[in-house]
């Protein structure tokens, strides 16, 4: 069997130790194999990493598994920064059969490595790395506050308060001061009404109808605890929001491209950087990133005919950003997105459509990222023949006469 490497190691991670296995072929074509097991604390993964350093390893391969791995690859890269890493998908690696033990899983991966039996995933850097540990963290913020908004919304209906009849939202600035008043439990409803601003103002009667209940002391204890921690869930928002836009500098010319696409806002473009980072040769095609991120539908064929599949298994945190920016973008009126979105919805259902448009708009997004250009609203697509004969059909069967234009002059 051809090697790629010479030599090669393959590290079984786990939460306590790492067993790493070092193989080296020699001018026979035998692969000897040396193991040895590391304990996971820092000191102990820089005795692992100058182990690697005196066997002159180019190559390090070790499965994606939990968050064990990553101080791994860490003391690897800061020991070793021109050592390769392959990060590998261990549901590949069960793929190749092999025996089911910490030792033989290392030196079984080590093999697969030289060999190049697998393929290594995407390792984002150091600098991706935190700003990824930011934008996840902003996106379970987000989530909180949803969770949080819903447990207000529960609580004054529990009190007869029908402030969510009312207002479109009853957190926004309106609500959030009938709502503080209402906790004080100082000013009357005809009072608390009074403090709505812009055009809830006309409906002054009917707050103060809906500012009518009964507002229990346990209801009242939760209910400031509740949005207590939703301004702190806003100063942690507002604060990792300029962590995200320091760290999104070095990246500014990428960002002013991708604003220009309907759908994209900072948030959203921050998110979709720090999950791909900003060089798309590491994908090779968008095609390759498209099912990377889970957008792309599955393979499945039989005795040559295609069948429809689900989408493929990828990075969820790229895959429901995308999703989210779709639907943004398929309400501009106007635009490609919208208009290609009513194509697909009539054919594929709402969730099926919109899963495509995330999808086109990755490819967008690779090509912008990968040639350095700005983004051009793909032209309006022409409805087909089959289409066209269709709409006439159904104009002849409501009684309209359609007769063609008349055909233009030969030019001479």
């Amino acid at each position: 069997m051809e090697a790629l490497f010479e030599v090669s190691a393959g590290i079984d991670v786990h939460r306590d130790t790492v067993v790493v296995s070092i193989r080296k072929r020699d001018e026979r074509g035998r692969e000897p194999v040396e193991t040895r097991t590391f304990e996971t604390f820092y000191d102990a993964l820089g005795e692992m990493t100058a182990w690697l350093d005196e066997h002159d390893v180019g190559v390090v391969g070790l499965e994606s598994t939990g968050v064990y791995w990553k101080p791994v690859v860490r003391a690897i890269q800061l020991g070793s920064p021109k050592r390769v890493i392959w990060l590998v998908n261990p549901a590949e690696v069960k793929k190749v059969p092999g025996r089911k033990t910490d030792v033989n899983d290392s030196q079984w991966l080590s093999k697969l490595v030289m060999h190049g039996l697998v393929s290594p995933s995407f390792l984002p850097s150091q600098e991706l790395s935190e700003l990824r540990t930011l934008t996840r963290y902003r996106t379970r913020l987000v989530a909180e506050k949803t969770s949080l908004k819903n447990r207000v919304l529960k609580e004054i209906e529990s009190a007869g308060i029908k402030l969510a009849t009312v207002c479109s939202d009853v957190l926004g600035k309106s609500g959030r001061a009938m709502l503080d008043a209402l906790l004080d439990g100082a000013s009357p409803p005809a009072q608390i009404a009074q403090l709505a601003r812009g055009r809830l103002r006309t409906k002054t009667d009917t707050l103060e109808r809906a500012a009518h209940g009964v507002i229990s002391s346990a209801s009242r204890f939760v209910l400031k605890q509740l949005l207590a921690r939703l301004d702190q869930n806003q100063r942690e928002r507002e604060a990792l929001d300029e962590q995200i836009q320091q760290r999104l500098a070095p990246h500014m010319r990428d960002v002013e491209r991708l604003e220009e696409m309907p759908g994209l806002a900072l948030v959203s473009i921050a998110a979709i950087i720090a999950e791909t980072g900003t060089d798309m040769s590491v994908f090779g095609s968008a095609d390759e990133l498209a099912a990377w991120s889970g957008l792309a539908p599955g393979s499945n064929e039989s005795a040559g005919k295609h069948k429809s599949a689900r989408t493929r298994k990828g990075d969820k945190y790229l895959r429901t950003m995308l999703v989210q920016t779709a639907w943004a973008a398929v309400r501009k009126r106007g635009t490609f997105w919208k208009q290609k979105f009513g194509q697909l919805v009539r054919r594929l259902g709402p969730k099926k459509a919109i899963v495509a448009i995330a999808r086109k708009m990755l490819v967008a997004i690779f090509y912008i990222l990968r040639d350095g250009v700005r983004y051009q609203p793909p032209e309006a697509t022409r409805p087909s023949p089959k289409s066209i004969r269709r709409m006439v059909e159904q104009l002849e069967a409501l009684g309209f006469q359609l007769t063609p234009p008349p055909a233009a002059a030969p030019v001479r």
